[in-house]
C-alpha cells in the first residue's frame, strides 16, 4: 500500500468513488479549477468536469442545503465546508 498524507488519501478516495459511481458529485467553495483551499479536490475538475465538481458561493448553509436537495434527487453529494474558526 502506498504511503500518502491525508490530503492525498482524500483526493484518491474521491477520485476512485467518482470513477466508480457517476452519481457522486463534489461541491464547495473553490473546489473546481483551484482544487480547494487545501488542494483536496485538485485534478477532479479536469477529469470529471463542472457538472460533478461544483464551485459554490461562500455559504455553508447553502452548500449543505444544496447537498440535501441533491441527495433527495438521487445524487451522492460530497459537500466541502470549513469549520468556523474559534479562539482557544
Amino acid at each position: 500500500m502506498p504511503r500518502m498524507n491525508m490530503v492525498q488519501a482524500i483526493n484518491d478516495a474521491l477520485r476512485l468513488e467518482m470513477r466508480r459511481e457517476a452519481r457522486v458529485v463534489v461541491l464547495g467553495e473553490d473546489v473546481g479549477r483551484l482544487g480547494g483551499v487545501f488542494r483536496v479536490t485538485q485534478g477532479l475538475y479536469d477529469e470529471f468536469g463542472e457538472d460533478r465538481v461544483i464551485d459554490t458561493p461562500l455559504s455553508e448553509a447553502g452548500i449543505i442545503g444544496a447537498a440535501v436537495g441533491m441527495a433527495m434527487y438521487g445524487l451522492v453529494p460530497v459537500p466541502e465546508i470549513f469549520p468556523p474558526m474559534t479562539k482557544s
